[in-house]
């Protein structure tokens, strides 16, 4: 069973500065451990997936951690939307598993990330400009505007002035979902 909750989760990672699943699991082990049986029933797998899918947490590659060494193990940070709360046992727990405590580079990692968002946007543009125009088709592509809208000001509030281009691309998107909607 599960011990830690989604805020937990977040604060192991703020704390470790970045954290691969298996440290996750280690970590949430010996907590579980410490305080004794439970009736939860998620997996850790899952609620690290849907910390990933919440932007609680980003998954970056090793390449962007410092004292990572050269694996190819996805490590979790903390994302924007992340409240961490930091379990009580975890300098503890740190101890026990001699824990390291690493530094992110935050200059690549953000690179990274724009280049995936600018993926995203790109394929929502062409989306628009392939649809029939049906109510329908553009309720779907009005709502995924408003999540990748939603996630701009997620991104950018956490890491300002770094995903400007995405603005623009995204204010041209809402003008042309504006035209199909006149069209229509």
């Amino acid at each position: 069973g599960l011990m830690i909750s989604a805020a937990e989760l977040t604060g192991i990672v703020y704390v470790l500065g970045a954290a691969t699943f298996e440290e996750i699991c280690a970590v949430e082990k010996e907590i579980s451990d410490l305080r004794g049986p439970t009736h939860e029933t998620r997996s850790l797998n899952e609620l690290c997936t849907e910390a990933v899918k919440e932007h609680l947490l980003e998954s970056v590659s090793a390449e962007d951690v410092s004292g990572a060494g050269t694996n190819d193990n996805a490590y979790f940070i903390t994302g924007p939307n992340a409240f961490p709360e930091i379990p009580p046992e975890l300098s503890q727990v740190i101890d026990i598993l001699k824990l390291p405590v690493r530094k992110v580079d935050m200059d690549t990692i953000s690179k990274k990330l724009l280049k995936s968002f600018q993926k995203k946007v790109h394929g929502l543009k062409t989306k628009i400009e392939a649809v029939e125009v049906d109510s329908e088709e553009i309720k779907k592509l009005e709502s995924k505007y408003s999540d990748l809208l939603n996630l701009y000001y997620d991104y950018d509030s956490w890491l300002p002035g770094r995903f400007e281009t995405v603005a623009d691309n995204l204010m041209e998107i809402s003008k042309k979902i504006e035209r199909l909607k006149r069209s229509n």
